[in-house]
């Protein structure tokens, strides 16, 4: 029995249909409250969700769900598809394989999530409205999709997770867009690496050094309540390692 449910959506924005995954907190039936709502990429594999994608599963849901010391908040996974990276991307860049222009859209998906997803999870569920009480969270590409929200969707979302971030192909314009951006709206902002995200050495560093540079401009802007950046010994580029941090990147997010 699946613990969620599923609306379709089309964006305008990305020329697609959307699945767009709700779950709720535990109790939602039983109290009459109102919950801050977490948007979330790669909402197919959160979900455990494969028709859209390679099977992997993540345990992420269960281990939200597993953890009773957390804060109630509804949870909303915007489903991706092979087209992910041009969608999650701000900017654009050269795939050396290919030579084709790859990226560049972030704004149009964000911009689903704000002018589609959002009124409907803010009129059909006892959803936290504003901006204080919603968040998004990304993974890899996914992380870089957040940082550009924190610098340019605070009117819309106050709290941003970063996981992993894979700033490597845009990494200047992504260091340059952080410098140049206010965040004095931002409540909670979260980012984290690992130092073994690739098995490739170069590719390996580039992760950490690129994720640092991006550390050491907030930590400049940003005071130590609202801001943490973590660099995670060991930590991997792989599902697993995400399912762990998954509890306490939402204990920081939405606990005041």
């Amino acid at each position: 029995m699946k613990e969620f449910n599923i609306i379709i959506m089309y964006s305008e924005e990305l020329k697609r249909n959307v699945k767009v995954y709700i779950s709720l907190p535990e109790n939602y039936d039983k109290e009459d409250k109102s919950y801050p709502v977490l948007y979330m990429t790669e909402g197919q594999i959160l979900f455990n969700d494969y028709d859209d994608y390679d099977g992997t599963s993540w345990g992420m849901l269960e281990s939200y769900k597993n953890d009773k010391s957390l804060p109630g908040i509804i949870l909303v996974g915007i489903g991706s598809t092979a087209a992910r990276v041009g969608e999650l991307l701000p900017f654009s860049f050269e795939n050396r394989r290919t030579g084709k222009s790859v990226g560049g859209h972030a704004k149009e998906y964000l911009d689903f999530i704000v002018n589609t997803v959002k009124p409907v999870i803010n009129k059909k569920y006892n959803a936290l409205t504003s901006p204080e009480h919603t968040g998004i969270l990304g993974f890899s590409i996914g992380g870089v999709c957040a940082t550009y929200a924190a610098t340019t969707y605070s009117n819309h979302f106050s709290l941003f997770g970063a996981v992993s971030s894979a700033y490597i192909p845009i990494r200047d314009k992504m260091v340059e867009l952080v410098k140049q951006s206010d965040f004095s709206t931002v409540k909670k902002l979260y980012l984290d690496v690992g130092t073994n995200e690739s098995e490739n050495e170069t590719r390996r560093d580039a992760y950490v050094e690129s994720n640092q540079q991006i550390f050491d401009i907030l930590e400049e802007k940003m005071d130590k309540k609202r801001l943490e950046c973590s660099i995670i010994k060991d930590g991997q580029h792989i599902e697993a390692d995400w399912d762990n941090r998954v509890p306490s990147i939402i204990a920081f997010l939405f606990n005041e």
